[in-house]
């Protein structure tokens, strides 16, 4: 089982656990309905001062990534020993977690111990916007640009547009004289580019220690007589996630990076409208958003933009969504299309919402890993969130999920998790493990994968468990991909498998995983792994992934 926080002389050391006290017991006793938490269950803030109260070895609670933990059950059952747990007692322990084990999914771990969060005085819409700098505001255009350019989807992803250079005349058209017959059919035109600008902005923020805080931000904008495109540049792999909203007539973009929330804003100088657009490009960091003008009409300029500071995220967001289709993955599987009601929302790659369903006086909450494009028959919709859902007769929430209907609506919170895309820096061959409804954090992770550019990707294997071939999910999908692109290879393994099944069969072990990974190869830094499952099936392939000498620092488990 994995330790929160070992000895920092020796990261693997571990102490003996008294008889009754493994991970399944630990997960026995938080599913016992015994009250770990020691407030009830219910969740509360709590300050930093109350946090440090509780340090001691009866009452011990500790904070990371602002969400605070009662550990005072789970302190017998920590392998590093309760001594080294208890160095985080009373405080936030995310720095001493980051340490020793970044990829624990101590959420998932601790889930049934969650006090709240850790509350700060943290500011309103208004003073986040009221910085001591003066808002930047984007140079209008005095000369006209060059107007036939490459198409608007091709521009939009650029990093850089270029401003050409122009003639007298043409300003002087700008200025004051009708426009010509082939402005006016560009100006008609929704697909055109007529107007482009580059802004280096950055954040108010005058902190350049990336320990302080996040890198600053830039943006580019462009426009048709239509829309207009705002990208904003969070960094090479900085993985971001963000909602775009329409509040009083501006466009507002949350912006989290690394577990710091910025607020980009935009009074336009039109009337922009209904439904936004959002997109992120995962390995530039850039997000795109597309807002609709209410009138046709070509903008001298973008309007008044400004940053707000960066601020820790501290509480997660809660949305309420729509149901906007209800599709069918296997015979036990479905796929919930949701739309957020406030604006478009997307979740950094990697990373999990929960689900939030209240029956009579109790909540339940479960977490799920969006899908991501590309993996039904439904046209792409970069602003709508996909979620897969597996139906257990006797479960809670599944049942409720799974019978949803067109319009209904349903509350999500996050995003969560430590997947941290800089990890993936310099992989050529990455290894997918993952168990049933464990796929779903790989199917982002592929696409980023086979899609990269620098370095481009060598190999995927995808390595997956299931009972029958019934349960294997996207497998037709899968079977495109290969045909398509040789270099993922695709290995499912069943545990029940029918009479006429010719491929292997068996749950995870040291057989199964050394035949795909080569020992020589393992200790290269080119080459990563991640695992999901059933926690006991990913703790497991934890264990045999570093037999067969693959690094710690080189393995992602998402555990939830």
């Amino acid at each position: 089982m994995p330790s929160l926080h070992n000895n920092m002389g020796n990261p693997r050391n571990k102490c003996a656990l008294q008889p009754g006290h493994s991970l399944m017991d630990w997960i026995r006793l938080g599913n016992s309905g015994k009250d770990l938490t020691g407030v009830g269950g219910r969740i509360k803030p709590v300050s930093p001062s109350e946090l440090a109260l509780h340090n001691s070895i009866n009452d011990a609670w500790l904070a990371i990534r602002g969400r605070v933990y009662n550990i005072t059950h789970y302190l017998p059952y920590h392998p590093g020993g309760p001594e080294e747990l208890m160095r985080g007692a009373g405080m936030d322990a995310t720095e001493l977690f980051d340490k020793v084990h970044p990829w624990v999914n101590y959420d998932s771990l601790l889930a049934k111990c969650l006090v709240g969060p850790l509350s700060f005085d943290r500011p309103d819409g208004d003073e986040l916007f009221n910085a001591p700098s003066r808002p930047d505001r984007l140079r209008e255009p005095s000369k006209a640009q060059e107007l036939v350019r490459k198409s608007m989807e091709n521009l939009a992803n650029c990093i850089t547009p270029v401003r050409k250079k122009i003639t007298a005349k043409s300003e002087e058209n700008v200025k004051g004289s009708p426009p010509s017959k082939i402005m006016q059919s560009l100006i008609q035109s929704s697909d055109l580019p007529v107007s482009i600008s580059r802004r280096a902005a950055s954040s108010p923020s005058k902190t350049t220690d990336r320990s302080k805080g996040p890198p600053p931000l830039r943006f580019d904008w462009i426009q048709t007589s239509t829309k207009i495109v705002v990208s904003i540049y969070t960094g090479y792999l900085a993985n971001p996630g963000g909602c775009a909203k329409l509040l009083d007539g501006s466009l507002s973009v949350e912006i989290a990076t690394n577990g710091w929330l910025r607020i980009f804003r935009l009074a336009p100088e039109g009337n922009l409208r209904d439904p936004l657009q959002l997109k992120i490009y995962s390995e530039s960091g850039k997000i795109e958003v597309v807002a609709f003008k209410s009138e046709c009409k070509l903008w001298k300029g973008c309007g008044e933009t400004s940053f707000s500071e960066a601020i820790p995220i501290t509480t997660p967001m809660r949305v309420q969504c729509r149901v906007m289709e209800v599709g069918t993955i296997s015979h036990d599987t479905s796929l919930l299309t949701l739309a957020p009601i406030i604006g478009p929302v997307l979740v950094p790659l990697g990373h999990h919402v929960r689900v939030h369903y209240k029956e009579s006086d109790s909540e339940c909450i479960r977490s799920y890993t969006p899908i991501g494009e590309g993996w039904d028959r439904s046209p792409n919709d970069y602003s709508a969130l996909k979620l897969a859902v597996k139906r257990y007769e006797t479960g809670t929430l599944s049942p409720y999920l799974t019978s949803l209907n067109l319009g209904d609506v349903i509350t999500l919170s996050g995003s969560y998790g430590n997947f941290q895309l800089q990890q993936l820096k310099s992989v050529k061959t990455i290894y997918l493990i993952a168990a049933g409804t464990g796929i779903t954090p790989m199917l982002p992770l592929l696409r980023f994968t086979l899609s990269r550019s620098n370095p481009r990707c060598e190999r995927v294997h995808l390595i997956f468990f299931n009972k029958t071939e019934e349960d294997i999910l996207f497998r037709n999908v899968f079977d495109e991909i290969v045909r398509q692109d040789e270099r993922l290879n695709v290995l499912n393994v069943l545990s029940n498998a029918s009479a006429s099944w010719k491929g292997l069969k068996g749950r995870i072990s040291m057989d199964i995983l050394a035949s795909v990974i080569p020992k020589e190869a393992a200790s290269s830094p080119t080459l990563f792994a991640c695992l999901c499952g059933p926690t006991e099936f990913t703790h497991t392939g934890m264990d045999l992934l570093k037999k067969i000498g693959i690094k710690e620092d080189f393995i992602h488990a998402f555990i939830g």
